[in-house]
């Protein structure tokens, strides 16, 4: 269910043109697009090896293969990357998941595609980490603390639609309204697999996994 990482590669960086075809020339926003695709992609790399205080944005700069005044007219610096990391994120879940609901017509598969899809993403090793440096960082810079804010209402906004869209079938029903269950589903499952990354070996990743699909299941169900 999980989401390939390659391919989400493949969606950041556009492929260079073919050696036996001549090279379109970019205009100047297509060109931009693709500087801001390659920065949030190293960045991103940057971040999970070294967290948002211990990348450095000209090192970003220079593993994209830019100069530091590219990525700085791209951004205000490695903040500002840092968000655009996560705001990708967000967006290629949210279209992954808009995606699996579409192509199942049945709501009881339809709700174990979903329930199965939640417990990837949050049990995904580098979703931990940038959630959690996303958290980190809010609680220390105020700016941050704020992008947090808009980013967990979108994401709340954007997961009770999915909820309201499962609930469109009469056997699927929740426990709680759909707003609330993703604000439960998302926090409380988070803060379970930090502590599993943590714990390691004494609670395992299958074993969180199927806890939060437990959590899922108590929440909502299909008859």
């Amino acid at each position: 269910m999980n989401p390939n990482r390659n391919d989400r590669e493949e969606l950041r960086i556009p492929m260079p043109a073919s050696s036996t075809k001549p090279r379109k020339r970019l205009t100047r926003e297509e060109s931009r697009a693709q500087t801001r695709a390659t920065l949030i992609a190293v960045g991103r790399r940057h971040f999970l090896r070294y967290g948002l205080g211990g990348a450095v944005a000209e090192k970003i700069a220079e593993d994209a293969g830019y100069s530091r005044g590219a990525l700085y007219s791209n951004f205000d610096g490695k903040e500002e990357l840092f968000l655009a990391v996560i705001q990708e994120e967000q967006a290629f879940r949210l279209n992954f998941f808009r995606s699996l609901l579409k192509e199942e017509p049945s709501g009881k598969r339809r709700l174990r595609k979903m329930r199965d899809a939640i417990a990837d993403l949050l049990t995904d090793h580098d979703w931990i980490v940038l959630r959690a440096e996303f958290e980190a960082a809010a609680l220390r810079s105020e700016r941050i603390r704020r992008s947090f804010v808009e980013v967990h209402r979108q994401q709340i906004r954007d997961g009770g639609e999915l909820v309201r869209n499962l609930l469109l079938s009469p056997e699927v029903t929740s426990r709680l309204k759909p707003d609330d269950f993703i604000m439960v589903i998302i926090n409380l499952a988070h803060g379970l697999a930090v502590t599993q990354r943590i714990l390691g070996a004494e609670l395992s990743q299958k074993s969180t996994r199927g806890l939060v699909q437990s959590l899922f299941d108590h929440l909502i169900s299909c008859a």
